[in-house]
């Protein structure tokens, strides 16, 4: 296989994975279209299989690490949502999943990877899961896999652009959540190859933006004063060997920031206009819809990544201060 990242490549992911997998909707939404001024759809991942876009890259690495090891274990360190992708996953393909979580995972999250049967471990931190795992996938001969520092998981997030497109041909603007950037890079491939008109627009935490800051250099540097934001699964520190980082600087077109005020402001929109509540994360292009008007947008994507959130913190979240 090319190391580089070719549109061939994630039409034979979403081969892969189909049987295990939904194509979401992407659903017109009509107050987010008048706001803007031109349509905007919402691509429903939040109504995917596990309640996130997760499960297309865990579903295809262990599609792909099994066909050449057949019993192979997999080991992922995550603050929830990646293990949950994982842990449905090897389920349901008959492997068997470590997640390395923190303590303070939300209790949902932490239910739902119960629930697949995997193997979980805790730790005081999501940073102290990564240097567990790690070890003891090179102990025990596990395969590691990262939540985005992965070709197999930027492949198969890349399956979203494929499932936009066939829906929406004639887009002119996605708004998608980065954390390490898999995703976002996946999808950069699929539809700059499709349409290199299209405007790929990052969006991520005003106190965690670091490959909006890399981004925005050029090149990889260092972001100091990082703090955590309510947004756990966007906006992380990442390795300076990023995968994704040649994709993101090359085919995106832009980041946009957002304050932990403005995601809180597009969770309370989301479900009291659509009904549907979302994880802190999949807020952030909601979030950043507004701050980009009244630019003409055209027909617009927003990705709402996942649901996977607990009644409680949800409340905790939205409740006006």
């Amino acid at each position: 296989m090319s190391s580089e990242l070719l549109p061939s490549h994630f039409f034979a992911a979403r081969r892969g994975i189909a049987p295990y997998i939904r194509h979401t909707p992407l659903e017109h939404n009509s107050s987010l279209s008048k706001f803007a001024g031109s349509p905007v759809f919402l691509k429903l991942e939040n109504l995917q299989v596990t309640g996130s876009f997760k499960p297309r890259g865990s579903l295809h690495k262990v599609l792909s690490v099994r066909a050449s090891q057949p019993h192979a274990e997999f080991i992922a360190p995550t603050a929830g949502g990646h293990g949950i992708g994982l842990a449905y996953a090897a389920a349901t393909l008959g492997s068997k999943a470590h997640i390395y979580l923190p303590r303070s995972v939300d209790p949902d999250k932490l239910r739902l990877i119960q629930d697949q049967g995997a193997h979980i471990e805790f730790f005081d931190s999501v940073p102290q899961a990564r240097e567990a795992a790690l070890r003891v996938a090179s102990e025990q001969g596990y395969t590691f896999l990262s939540a985005y520092n992965d070709r197999h998981m930027m492949e198969g997030g890349g399956t979203i652009a494929l499932e936009i497109l066939e829906d929406c041909p004639h887009v002119e603007t996605v708004l998608v959540g980065v954390g390490g950037g898999g995703l976002l890079a996946g999808m950069s491939v699929v539809l700059k190859a499709a349409n290199p008109r299209i405007r790929l627009i990052g969006v991520q935490p005003e106190s965690s933006a670091v490959l909006a800051q890399w981004h925005r250099a050029g090149q990889p540097v260092d972001v100091n004063g990082l703090r955590p934001s309510i947004a756990e699964g966007i906006g992380a520190e990442v390795e300076r060997d990023l995968l994704p980082w040649p994709y993101l600087q090359r085919l995106v077109d832009e980041f946009v920031l957002v304050s932990d005020d403005e995601l809180r402001d597009a969770m309370r929109w989301c479900v009291s206009d659509t009904k549907y509540v979302i994880e802190p994360s999949a807020a952030a292009g909601l979030a950043a819809l507004r701050k980009l008007l009244p630019r003409s947008l055209g027909p617009t994507a927003i990705v709402l990544t996942g649901r996977n959130v607990s009644w409680r913190r949800f409340e905790e979240l939205v409740r006006p201060s």
